[in-house]
């Protein structure tokens, strides 16, 4: 489900696990089993408008 669809939410994968394959979980759980399994997804920080991008 991740492979197929890179940005999907926590909440979209607890709707399609319980419609396609009859699975109850809840969303803090299901953050947890993945978690434990290595995945892990962080947002991108973003530049506050006010702060020019950093410069190297």
């Amino acid at each position: 489900m991740i492979n197929d669809c890179k940005d999907v939410t926590l909440d979209e994968m607890v709707e399609r696990l319980s419609a396609e394959r009859q699975v109850s979980i809840s969303r803090s759980a299901l953050g947890a089993w993945l978690r434990g399994r290595g995945w892990t997804f962080k947002k991108s920080p973003h530049t506050h408008w006010s702060r020019p991008d950093r410069m190297s």
